[in-house]
């Protein structure tokens, strides 16, 4: 499945663009407020135009570090609306005014409406009594008063923008895992059918198969013409090997079809069946199972191929090293799954008792598996111990 895309507004690059503007306006703001009638300074009108200069740049500041932080972001917002409205009113042929309008403007996008309408009427009132107390024009206050409105607006239109781009982003999610969902049932669908065909034809096949096959070795051992003829002989072994192949692809046949139709559960769920005690019998081996990493969930054809070589290595084991005990450990790794299973080898003298039973998949079917599902698969002999082990894509 591929990766999400970032929206543009949580992207790195992004978010420093923004810091690196703002800061750029503060600048601007100090720059164009410091060279402004009248100036900033330490008496009378200059030290009131310094103090609403401090308190404006204290506030976008604050305003930097306190982005996600609902009340820090409050406090710099409404000081920043004071100190703007302040200067409008001070120095009303600076840009110290744009402050407030910056100000109501974020609030609008980040706050709660009665928050935000508190910043810009604060700012509002800041720049009214500033403008009566410094004698400035009537004319000049009321344009402020309405950018500090304007930017109040655009702060909900902005607000409203971003609300219905989550919306559409969170409508497209759910459409996507809905198709997810969609193409998952239809492949389980698919898969169940697959199955029932299975059974129905090629295990009913093959059970037929075996009981026709143990009649004619019945009849091949009840007649006194066999241990006569070599040849009837042979054709009896013959018969005999044909009824363990039989058998044998039924009892896969079986598992197949229980593969097919276990698509919803996990690997390790099905790992685990595999697993047995030191005294299920003489020839069974004890099997254990290791997972390390976070379990996730593998493609159906990577299951599969993950959990025949569990299963052929389990029957290996019990036909060539009757009794010695199984590992399995399952490792999901970043980008990857891999399964290694290993048993000590026994010695050449050892009995194995079914050592000429069934055919199984082999390792060369296990490879084709494998291949199919993009991964691989290689054996190995280390320190006397029989490895097998698979690496799918995942």
């Amino acid at each position: 499945m591929p990766a999400v895309v970032p929206a543009l507004r949580e992207r790195p690059a992004y978010l420093w663009g923004i810091r690196v503007m703002r800061l750029a306006g503060l600048a601007a703001l100090l720059s164009t407020t410091a060279r402004a009638r009248p100036p900033a300074g330490w008496h009378g009108l200059g030290l009131a135009v310094s103090c609403a200069l401090g308190v404006t740049a204290a506030g976008w500041l604050l305003w930097l570090a306190a982005e996600h932080r609902p009340r820090l972001l409050t406090v710099a917002l409404a000081a920043t609306a004071l100190g703007g409205g302040a200067l409008g009113g001070l120095s009303p042929h600076s840009v110290g005014v744009a402050a407030a309008a910056v100000a109501a403007m974020v609030a609008a996008a980040s706050l709660t409406p009665e928050t935000s309408i508190a910043i810009a009427v604060a700012g509002s009132l800041a720049l009214a009594v500033t403008t009566i107390v410094a004698g400035g024009g009537t004319a000049v206050m009321l344009g402020y008063l309405v950018l500090i409105g304007a930017g109040l607006g655009t702060g909900f239109i902005r607000r409203g923008y971003v609300q219905r781009a989550d919306q559409a982003e969170a409508l497209l999610e759910q459409i996507r895992r809905a198709r997810q969902a969609e193409a998952e049932a239809a492949v389980l669908g698919e898969r169940t059918r697959i199955a029932r065909e299975i059974h129905d034809i090629l295990a009913h096949s093959l059970g037929a198969l075996s009981m026709q096959l143990e009649a004619a070795q019945a009849l091949l051992e009840a007649s006194p013409a066999t241990r006569e003829d070599p040849a009837l002989t042979k054709a009896l072994g013959c018969v005999g090997r044909a009824g363990d192949l039989a058998r044998t692809g039924l009892t896969e046949t079986r598992r197949a079809v229980h593969a097919l139709r276990e698509d919803s559960a996990l690997l390790p769920e099905l790992l685990a069946r595999l697993t047995t005690g030191p005294d299920e019998g003489d020839t069974a081996a004890a099997v254990r199972l290791n997972v390390e990493g976070t379990v996730r969930r593998l493609e159906p054809d990577a299951t599969l191929a993950v959990l025949r070589t569990a299963q052929e290595a389990v029957t290996n084991a019990a036909k060539h090293a009757p009794g010695r005990p199984v590992t399995l450990t399952l490792v999901y790794a970043e980008g990857h799954t891999t399964l290694t299973a290993a048993n000590p080898l026994s010695g050449a003298a050892a009995p194995r008792p079914l050592g000429a039973s069934g055919a199984g998949y082999g390792l060369t079917g296990l490879r084709e598996r494998a291949l199919l599902a993009g991964g691989t698969l290689h054996t190995e002999v280390v320190d006397n111990t029989w490895r097998v082990c698979v690496t799918i894509p995942a």
